[in-house]
């Protein structure tokens, strides 16, 4: 038997997606959680959200009903079977971003397991003026924990950065990052020491 996917566990929000390969349905945390984490780090309220990997934009609708300044990239436009895309959003992978990304809160949904460690490097450098990078994706612990990697994309176009916990926490933390794996949101946090 096929084991459940392990973000169905793990994070509380599920949207639907229709990619090239088929209908998928997203799990990743609510704006409003989001928003939370950065409270707890910071204590202030985030007005800006920038989201890559980010889809059909379904997040920047939730940062901007809240108010915030929003930017969503993805390297692909996901067809909308349901509603139109946010107007937001640019089609460009981070490795090619030009602009810069002073936002409060840089969310990343799996976004980083589909680079090569080199591409790591290159797209945690452009976060350095963020206030606080909140990245969930694939660990080892998490295939562990679910039983195996069967549940992962059945059809990558390369193979996945999957790495524990802790070299990631080392990834961040080489990149000038403050950095930790939360396990009460099962989230990266990190926090750029240049922006301080």
């Amino acid at each position: 038997m096929r084991p459940k996917h392990y973000y169905d566990q793990k994070y509380s929000f599920t949207y639907p997606v229709f990619r090239w390969d088929g209908f998928w349905v997203f799990c990743t945390l609510p704006v409003k959680d989001i928003a939370k984490i950065y409270e707890n780090e910071t204590g202030k309220k985030p007005t800006s959200f920038f989201d890559c990997g980010c889809a059909t934009g379904e997040l920047l609708k939730q940062a901007e009903s809240m108010n915030m300044r929003v930017q969503g990239i993805d390297i692909k436009k996901y067809p909308s079977l349901f509603k139109p895309l946010h107007p937001n959003i640019e089609i460009v992978s981070i490795l090619n971003y030009q602009k810069p990304i002073d936002y409060d809160i840089v969310f990343l949904n799996g976004t980083l397991t589909y680079l090569s460690e080199n591409e790591v490097d290159v797209a945690l450098q452009k976060f350095k003026n963020a206030g606080l990078v909140i990245a969930i994706h694939n660990t080892i612990e998490d295939d562990e924990k679910a039983g195996g990697p069967e549940y992962r994309d059945p059809k990558p176009t390369k193979p996945r950065l999957i790495k524990r916990q802790e070299w990631w926490v080392k990834k961040f933390q080489s990149n000038g990052f403050e950095a930790r794996y939360d396990a009460k949101t099962d989230c990266f946090i990190a926090k750029s020491k240049e922006r301080g």
